[in-house]
């Protein structure tokens, strides 16, 4: 039996970006390794359209091997040209937008034979827009980067809180900026600097700043899986996607308006090492474990498998 075949499309500019990084060379990877035997995985990169014009992208479209599934990251998917897409539908057996957290004015629901969703949260958005998107919806969670698990779990001999990640997307308040250290991880560059020092840490800040005009877009719960990952706890709003889904409404680590952030980080130091903060690791190891590699790239195998 022949084997599948799925490319992983993306711009050669755009692949240091987290979601390409992961969503694309992590998962050829993953799949490769997992499935093998089933699927035969592939990266391909896609002329740009702004800085290699129309022509060189529709001129690809039609290089491309026939009776594969193709698989966009979010940033190709923006640069991809209508023609070079329906050039590619032709010859193509399945055509999978990988959305991630797109604005939902920026959304290209055309085009795609299936819209992969990275949350439940997308998911469901993705099914309230109407039975035709409905239809084309698929599960495909953003797992944590699979470097992680080379890493020791973090330790728990003292109480240390990080922020990971680009230090303008969070709001840390006055009072707990001397008590949170920040890394920088802004792309897999900075990702990759810091690496080494995560397992220092033992709770993860996950306070978003609000930004007008994205409240409709869904997150992926990245910053849960990276800490689950490395055995750290999380402190976060409850309203974060995806979050109550996967840790449940009583974990002991989220807050409200009503509460604020500053008392949520308090119990948390004073819950260090007790009962409360050893029930918080135990969800986030089962979060781990839900979405290991293994699951995600079965969820994608699945999608693969509709179109052979």
């Amino acid at each position: 039996m022949s084997l599948q075949t799925i490319y992983f499309v993306y711009t050669e500019r755009k692949i240091h970006v987290g979601s390409t990084f992961m969503r694309c060379v992590q998962m050829n990877e993953i799949l490769n390794a997992t499935f093998g035997d089933r699927i035969s995985a592939r990266l391909v990169v896609m002329p740009e359209r702004k800085s290699e014009g129309f022509a060189a992208q529709e001129r690809w479209a039609l290089s491309m091997p026939r009776d594969a599934v193709y698989f966009f990251a979010k940033t190709s998917v923006r640069s991809l040209t209508t023609v070079a897409a329906r050039i590619l539908g032709l010859r193509a057996r399945g055509i999978l937008f990988d959305h991630v957290d797109e604005e939902p004015q920026k959304l290209r629901l055309e085009l795609a034979d299936r819209h992969i969703c990275c949350s439940y949260a997308q998911l469901q958005r993705f099914r309230a827009m109407g039975p035709e998107v409905a239809s084309k919806a698929r599960l495909v969670l953003h797992a944590a980067d699979i470097r992680l698990h080379n890493l020791p779990q973090a330790q728990q001999e003292h109480f240390a809180p990080l922020y990971l990640g680009d230090p303008l997307n969070t709001q840390i308040p006055e009072t707990l900026r001397s008590e949170i250290e920040v890394l920088n991880a802004r792309d897999q560059n900075e990702f990759r600097a810091v690496l080494r020092h995560l397992p220092e840490y033992n709770l993860h800040f996950a306070a978003r700043l609000f930004q007008s005009g994205l409240e409709q877009t869904a997150k992926p719960f990245l910053k849960g899986f990276t800490a689950a990952h490395i055995g750290a706890n999380i402190l976060l709003p409850r309203n974060v996607e995806d979050a109550e889904h996967f840790l449940g409404a009583d974990y002991p680590y989220f807050y409200d308006e009503s509460e604020g952030v500053e008392t949520a980080f308090e119990r948390a130091y004073d819950d260090f090492g007790g009962d409360n903060w050893r029930k918080a690791r135990e969800r986030m190891s089962a979060m781990s474990n839900a979405v290991k590699p293994k699951m995600i790239a079965s969820q994608l195998l699945d999608v693969v498998d509709e179109f052979y």
